[in-house]
């Protein structure tokens, strides 16, 4: 399926993207919405960012604005599941047990995030939303999601490297990417500022796939 594979890897690719532009709004929005003693970071970038952005920042009630970026995470994770599909896809004649069990516990992991996400910002409201609702999708949807995650995330990583079809760039970004979301959310204060490094995995895995049809007419065209 090297059609699938390939828009499969531009809506990863674009999804990432979106990941790194959407990630300064939906957390500076946040903070505005919040108390304003809340933890935003060891970084202190938001203020900087609010100045600089504050027509993006203020066209609504902070609660509403948040609400409004919140939402495109749904549309990034989504995009990261097609993409490890398009991968999985892609290396699964080179791949192994372990690649295998990445794949499919992390699209679980997918799948229930971005469920949670769904029912927390589009039907629950996001920040200021339904206690009972995002109570609920956090504790039947997220909370499992993140279970998954964690070890499949790094199982595919590493299953990715051992294929040596997708660049190791990529596959070690899937590889570490627990620990370094953990570190650049205390760094920048919001999940979407961890999640950059996924995103970068994304446009970095997401630009190979896409790429390949161009490789391979090039390929052609030598021989």
């Amino acid at each position: 399926m090297p059609k699938l594979e390939r828009w499969g890897g531009l809506v990863a690719l674009l999804s990432g993207i979106l990941g790194v532009l959407y990630f300064p709004f939906d957390s500076a929005a946040l903070f505005a919405a919040s108390d304003a003693t809340e933890f935003t970071g060891f970084i202190p970038w938001s203020d900087a960012f609010r100045d600089l952005a504050a027509p993006l920042l203020t066209f609504d009630s902070p609660a509403v604005v948040h609400r409004f970026y919140a939402r495109l995470s749904f549309i990034v994770i989504l995009g990261f599941a097609v993409g490890l599909v398009a991968l999985h896809s892609r290396q699964a004649g080179k791949a192994g047990r372990l690649e295998r069990w990445g794949f499919y516990v992390t699209l679980v992991g997918l799948a229930l995030i971005a469920a949670s996400v769904f029912v927390e910002r589009w039907i629950g409201g996001g920040h200021g939303g339904p206690s009972r609702v995002g109570d609920w999708a956090f504790v039947v949807l997220e909370v499992p999601s993140l279970l998954l995650l964690i070890p499949g995330l790094p199982l595919f990583g590493i299953g990715t490297l051992r294929a040596k079809v997708a660049p190791r760039l990529g596959a070690w970004l899937l590889t570490i990417s627990v620990p370094a979301v953990v570190l650049l959310t205390l760094l920048l204060g919001h999940l979407s500022g961890g999640m950059l490094v996924l995103d970068l995995a994304w446009m970095v895995l997401g630009y190979h796939l896409w790429s390949q049809r161009a490789t391979a007419k090039a390929a052609t065209a030598e021989v």
